[in-house]
């Protein structure tokens, strides 16, 4: 089932208009947000920076989204699934004017995302440049970049799981599966949110526990791909999955057991 626009229907019976701005332009914002025994996890922070998205994009916010009015949808959605991924996209309705346009919502919940999980993929992630990244607060932002879609075609056709993505500055931005991390001993470095990262509630939580602790340093700066060479592991953050180790870059080879330890940190 799908919360769509406050009622739940079938997902085989969802259908949009062509007129629909979603559809013509792909005009929309998504939030992942992970659901464990019932509960939605870090749901005010996710609340902001969905409202934060759509001011980026100058959606015409309805009065009724509030904080209780988005945990409330959510949870009309949960009734008896406790564990899992939910993705609550935003859109604009028509595309004949968008100063006219009000706001659709639709709620997925995804039980296969059940597990918190840390993957360690056999396999090379490598540097992409056909496009870069831009580094502005509009790419930050949780939408569809079409470019990227071409990268994942082109990681499928080498046999690459991810890839790490650019800015101008030929500096990395991120991975195309989320924010990458490169670890040397238990000094961890990450792009900094102006490099091109993509917003994410998640990265935010798990950058300001690492630092909490006394065990693990995050610092977030300008991170060259030449960098990757020199690191001990590679490990990619995926809002709503978890953590993917990878274990090859070109002829360089990475460990992966402090990345299981930080894993451990987070289950």
């Amino acid at each position: 089932m799908i919360n769509f626009n406050g009622s739940l229907v079938p997902q085989e019976q969802l259908v949009f208009s062509t007129n629909e701005r979603i559809i013509s332009y792909a005009d929309s914002i998504k939030e992942l947000i992970r659901i464990v025994d019932g509960e939605i996890l870090l749901w005010e922070d996710h609340y902001f920076s969905l409202m934060a998205s759509m001011r980026i994009m100058r959606m015409q916010i309805p009065l009724n989204f509030t904080p209780e009015f988005f945990q409330n949808q959510i949870k009309t959605l949960l009734q008896h699934n406790q564990n899992g991924c939910i993705t609550f996209t935003c859109y604009r309705t028509t595309s004949s004017d968008i100063l006219d346009s009000s706001i659709g919502y639709f709620i997925v919940f995804d039980q296969q995302q059940e597990a918190w999980n840390h993957e360690i993929e056999e396999a090379e992630i490598d540097v992409y440049k056909d496009f870069v990244i831009n580094d502005s607060f509009f790419s930050q932002n949780n939408i569809v970049h079409p470019e990227e879609n071409i990268a994942r075609v082109y990681a499928h056709e080498n046999d690459m799981r991810d890839l790490v993505l650019l800015n101008a500055n030929k500096r990395i931005a991120k991975s195309l599966n989320g924010s990458i991390f490169l670890v040397n001993d238990h000094k961890i470095r990450t792009p900094k949110q102006s490099e091109g990262v993509q917003k994410s509630v998640l990265r935010n939580h798990f950058i300001s526990t690492l630092n909490k602790g006394k065990v693990f340093e995050v610092e977030e700066t300008e991170i060259f791909p030449f960098e990757m060479q020199r690191a001990e592991e590679i490990f990619v953050l995926i809002d709503g999955y978890g953590m993917v180790s990878y274990t090859k870059n070109r002829k360089k080879t990475y460990r992966t057991d402090k990345a299981q330890e930080i894993f451990s940190l987070f289950v």
